[in-house]
């Protein structure tokens, strides 16, 4: 197979599916059997594993479970599969349903965005199978899953058109899988992201002793490394896990300044995160010397975008070396990704800067006494920014000095 054709294909699936909506009432009817479920389940990445059929968390069976916060409603049919689900945003009522479909040699998801205009192919997933083997994985994910656009009056040519030549609309995901014996040992990958564009990558499978998938590691062509599945340790309480993850986080970074030839004192330090996209965050550190030669240079002005904003140029963000907690990160984040509950991990990285304020970068670098670590995605957080710096543990004299300075 070849990853561009893969690619390729399932960008002409996808755009079948923008006239496939009426097909949702034909697996609805397959309904045999229903559960409630929280956040989402049965994700085809599992499939021909326990975990598909298993799912963890607590089942609801009883129809009133509907209205709990953001239960997701499985149907099943006469096999046990699911072949329907429907779920909704629980502030905006924005409603998605989705149904599966099962042959020799394609498994798909197909999702739409149900708004009231348009109703948006959002998610396509396709399990490829040869010989009773799996061999290929194609995913599309619309941004949002397609809740934030608004098409109204388009037609369905015109908005693939407008996804399409958007950097920002589209995540994708093709993999060819390489077997040995009687398991996966690698595989050729082609992604795509917003914000960064197509990509390429090569997945290493590594096993436990009695033959367990313990993890998969992403090698990018660029030779960067990430962990992108490890094997749940379901003795782990998510409570724990966020702590354990934090205190990890807070080590990595500030050993990530310590190696680092930065300017102390240290003022002020971002540390970066795009919401959903990317919780491995980078860092931005401000010396002293920068913020008082700002706030000297521009008494009495309002100088946030001088003092927080300023380009990467002048503050290149630092990456973060992710030995010391990309395994639990990588736990914590799958038990994220499965509920959709970004709230939950951004708020670890605001403990993480919660850690770094109060602690004073655990005194290993110097820092002003009005130091203050803060988490935020500029495009989603800056309108709560103070309360943003309360939560990273900034106390409200620094606040208060801050505003007189003009920096707030």
């Amino acid at each position: 197979m070849d990853l561009e054709i893969l690619k390729q294909e399932l960008l002409t699936r996808w755009k079948h599916a923008f006239n496939e909506l009426s097909l949702l009432p034909e697996y609805k009817a397959k309904i045999l059997t229903e559960k409630y479920v929280p956040g989402f389940r049965y994700d085809l990445k599992d499939y021909g594993t326990q975990a598909f059929m298993l799912p963890e968390g607590k089942i609801f069976p009883e129809a009133r479970a509907r209205e709990i916060n953001d239960y997701h409603f499985y149907g099943f049919g006469e096999d046990g599969k699911p072949v329907y689900t429907a779920f909704r945003h629980v502030v905006n009522n924005i409603n998605w349903e989705g149904y599966y479909s099962y042959s020799d040699n394609v498994v798909e998801y197909v999702e739409y965005c149900i708004t009231e205009h348009t109703q948006i192919p959002s998610c396509i997933k396709r399990m490829l199978y040869k010989d009773g083997r799996k061999v290929g994985w194609q995913s599309l994910l619309v941004n949002t899953r397609g809740s934030a656009n608004n098409y109204s009056g388009m037609s369905a040519d015109d908005m693939i058109t407008d996804m399409l030549e958007d950097h920002y609309s589209l995540f994708i995901s093709i993999e060819e899988y390489n077997w040995e014996n009687d398991r996966i040992l690698t595989a050729d990958g082609l992604g795509m992201a917003p914000g960064h564009g197509e990509y390429q990558y090569r997945q290493d499978y590594t096993y436990t002793p009695d033959g367990q998938l313990d993890a998969i590691r992403a090698v990018c062509e660029t030779g960067t490394e990430r962990l992108t599945w490890v094997r749940p340790d379901d003795t782990l309480n998510v409570h724990a896990l966020e702590e354990e993850v934090a205190e990890k986080l807070a080590e990595a970074i500030v050993d990530t300044l310590t190696a680092s030839r930065i300017e102390t004192p240290l003022s002020l330090l971002e540390i970066n995160y795009h919401e959903i996209a990317e919780y491995i965050p980078s860092l931005s550190p401000r010396s002293q010397a920068f913020t008082t030669e700002i706030s000297r240079r521009h008494q009495d002005e309002d100088i946030f975008d001088l003092i927080f904003l300023s380009t990467e140029m002048d503050h290149p963000y630092m990456p973060i070396r992710t030995e010391k907690f990309e395994r639990p990160f990588k736990q914590f984040m799958q038990i994220i990704e499965r509920e959709e509950k970004w709230e939950i991990a951004a708020g670890m990285l605001r403990k993480v800067a919660w850690l770094l304020t109060t602690n004073k970068l655990y005194n290993r670098l110097p820092v002003s006494d009005d130091f203050a670590a803060y988490a935020i995605d500029w495009e989603s957080d800056m309108e709560e920014f103070e309360r943003i710096l309360r939560e990273c543990g900034v106390v409200p004299d620094v606040i208060s000095s801050w505003q007189e300075k003009g920096w707030l």
